[in-house]
């Protein structure tokens, strides 16, 4: 690990060790069937798998729960406001050889959501990760918090920024898509110009993450905009990188006065790809030891 790299990882844990975090938003429990293609159905067109006998389903606790599991070794304390297990459910048919996803079945009780009420005050930082289902919908809050509102297949369109203009934030997380949709038209990221009217359109916010997949991320608050190159990885899985990526961003944009590098938030979300899913949570020892295996 270069001397830079390294002071940046340990400067950040020490900054951050004393903070009191609250993560609302969704639960998602993330649920893997192993089963082995078959070919297609001649008369129905569709495909055919079958599962592998002797393997139980594998379930992680996923959405609001694995941003809150990745700070939980980094912060003083965190607090998760969430619904109950298992009310949304994604089931993802795996294959047993390579664990690629073959199909996903999702299912929702939003029966079960109940209002919730969080004053920003009691903590030093909010993380609101709206995953569009329908929790947030019932939440009430004051300004000052770290918003992510998630585009998915089942909220396609319908869940942009802009649900929260009123409020002010303290920062945002999107993506190319969620940029995409927010602003109405495609946005490549390498447009100076075109980041800055999307921070201008119903952002609201004192910054603004962008990630552009393996192009790396960028950072502006209006004025400057920083680039962060990726970092390569072994990658397994990227489901949950960017949540990851969203939640070391929180924190940085509440310790660093002036943002000039997305290095941890970067450098986590790769690591995060090394494992299917939510299978692990990011903690201070494999973050340093991850980057000590990066160049």
């Amino acid at each position: 690990m270069s001397k830079p790299l390294a002071q940046k990882v340990e400067s950040f844990i020490e900054s951050v060790k004393g903070l009191r975090v609250a993560v609302v938003g969704e639960t998602i429990t993330d649920e893997f069937v192993e089963v082995v293609y078959e070919g297609y159905s001649m008369k129905s067109f569709c495909p055919v798998f079958r599962l592998v006998e002797g393997v139980e389903p594998m379930r992680q606790e996923g959405g609001s729960a694995a941003i809150a599991g990745h700070l939980k070794d980094f912060v003083a304390s965190v607090d998760l406001i969430s619904n109950q297990k298992h009310e949304i459910v994604k089931t993802r048919f795996i294959d047993a050889s390579d664990r690629k996803k073959h199909t996903e079945i999702n299912r929702f009780d939003k029966s079960k959501f109940v209002p919730v009420k969080v004053d920003t005050a009691d903590y030093d930082v909010v993380i609101v990760a709206d995953f569009g289902h329908g929790f947030c919908d019932q939440l009430s809050i004051n300004n000052g918090f770290h918003l992510m509102t998630q585009t998915n297949s089942n909220n396609f369109g319908f869940n942009r920024m802009s649900k929260w203009k009123t409020y002010r934030k303290k920062s945002v997380t999107l993506d190319l898509r969620e940029a995409s949709l927010q602003m109405n038209k495609s946005i490549k990221g390498d447009n100076d110009q075109e980041i800055k009217e999307l921070f201008g359109y119903e952002i609201n916010s004192e910054h603004m993450f962008v990630t552009l997949g393996s192009s790396g991320s960028l950072y502006t608050n209006g004025n400057r905009i920083v680039r962060q190159p990726s970092f390569k990885s072994q990658i397994v899985d990227t489901i949950g990188a960017g949540d990851t990526y969203f939640s070391f961003c929180c924190l940085l944009a509440h310790v660093t006065p002036e943002i000039n590098d997305m290095i941890v938030p970067s450098l986590a979300a790769s690591l995060s790809t090394t494992w299917l899913c939510n299978e692990k949570s990011v903690t201070k020892q494999m973050l340093l030891d991850y980057a000590a295996r990066t160049v």
